[in-house]
């Protein structure tokens, strides 16, 4: 027998406590004490052990949401006191450095007299030839120096909610015939070279956005170092905190996807003080200059695993970004 009943010391026995809910088990004892309808007691039995159960189970789901619920807002709030603690140590850095550029300006103020320059010869007269059609003006990058903060402080982005929030694009050129494709145009479609090549190299754009970098956070090379040239490190820099910040540059507008290398991957997995920090807009002309710098990212964006690690939802995370504009 699986279970038995002394009914006068009131013990129920059972030889596996996976018994207790089955009809052939305490069930079929507790039918017993009935005079008849034996069979439906003990269907009753099981049936209010399985009510029993799914109303536990609908508890344990229950609790478990809210656990979710609640980690997911530890978390954000934690991201939020990150993203405030890095607001308010730039702020004391920059007001300190102002501080100090003001004392030496009082002490030492120098006159400088240019000397006059001579005007130069009447330009000649006579038949001038036609201007030639300007030349389209190099590709360059911005120059860090002359770039100023709209908002000092930055502002926090705050984290989407959910995927379901992105918005949707429609395909550009998209038809209502049944492949979903375009359809080709009246004549020849030879691709054409339509911009100036650019006048630098990948290494210059990411130097110009670790200085950008830098000017947002006013720091200086000793506060937050370059180590771009240490392979392997899985971070382009690291600060006085020991904070690792990985940079992506981009020269145009910012993506909402980037791409992450093992090292890189594994150094966001080990280190909890490690940024990932996305610089746009670093071609002059190309648009505003944005740093968005991103706590946390792995807890935040959308992981795709491949040759390297590709990370979506850059534009959603909850994230501190910074705005320049060049000065004209």
């Amino acid at each position: 027998m699986d279970a038995g009943i002394d009914w006068s010391s009131g013990t129920l026995y059972v030889r596996d406590t996976a018994a207790l809910t089955r009809t052939s088990g305490v069930g079929r004892s507790i039918a017993a004490r009935f005079r008849g309808s034996r069979r439906e007691v003990a269907l009753a039995w099981g049936a209010a052990c399985d009510q029993a159960e799914k109303g536990r189970t609908a508890v344990q789901l229950s609790l478990a949401d809210d656990q979710v619920r609640r980690d997911r807002e530890a978390a954000e709030t934690e991201r939020e006191r990150r993203l405030r603690e890095l607001g308010n140590e730039v702020d004391q850095r920059r007001t300190a450095t102002k501080a100090q550029a003001g004392t030496a300006a009082r002490t030492s103020r120098t006159a400088v007299i240019l000397p006059l320059v001579p005007g130069g010869p009447p330009p000649a007269t006579g038949p001038s030839a036609p201007p030639a059609a300007p030349a389209a003006p190099p590709r360059k990058l911005v120059d860090p120096g002359r770039l100023r903060l709209v908002d000092p402080s930055g502002i926090i982005t705050p984290p989407r909610s959910s995927a379901a929030d992105a918005p949707t694009a429609r395909p550009s050129g998209y038809t209502s015939g049944t492949s979903g494709l375009p359809q080709p145009r009246a004549g020849p479609a030879i691709p054409q070279q339509h911009t100036p090549p650019r006048a630098y190299t990948s290494l210059e754009q990411e130097k110009v956005a670790l200085d950008v970098v830098r000017k947002a956070l006013a720091a200086d090379d000793d506060w937050l170092r370059d180590l771009r040239a240490q392979r392997g490190l899985g971070a382009d820099a690291v600060d006085a905190l020991s904070r690792f910040y990985e940079l992506k540059a981009y020269k145009d507008t910012e993506p909402d996807t980037v791409l992450l290398t093992p090292a890189e991957f594994q150094r966001a997995v080990e280190s909890d003080d490690f940024f990932l920090v996305v610089v746009s807009g670093l071609e002059s002309g190309a648009g505003p200059v944005s740093v968005r710098i991103i706590p946390q990212p792995l807890q935040q964006l959308t992981c795709r695993p491949s040759s390297s690690v590709t990370v979506t939802g850059i534009r959603g995370a909850h994230s501190r970004v910074y705005q320049l504009e060049e000065d004209r």
